[in-house]
């Protein structure tokens, strides 16, 4: 599988060079939408907000920076908010 991507992009990668970037973009869109699930977002959202703010968190930051920086945003959040609310919870107690 990874030799035919390997091929295919050697051989049809000349072919991409004048495409604009909008186009290109386009593709990487349309691609995308696909990927989102948003019944699953939503059920997410039902059972626990806290999980879903850390859903958003991350898809935010991989949308508008990158995977790296979206991941890295989420699981700095989850870890904030998880230390945050044990600590509410501790001086409740």
């Amino acid at each position: 599988m990874s030799v035919t991507v390997m091929v295919t992009l050697l051989l049809l990668m000349p072919l991409f060079h004048y495409t604009p970037n909008a186009v290109l973009g386009a593709i990487i869109i349309a691609a995308v939408i696909g990927l989102i699930d948003i019944s699953a977002a939503y059920l997410i959202w039902k059972i626990d907000k806290f999980d879903f703010l850390v859903l958003l968190i991350a898809f935010i930051g991989v949308i508008f920076f990158s995977v790296q920086y979206g991941l890295a945003l989420a699981v700095s959040s989850f870890m904030s908010f998880t230390i945050r609310l044990k600590m509410l919870t501790q001086e409740t107690t």
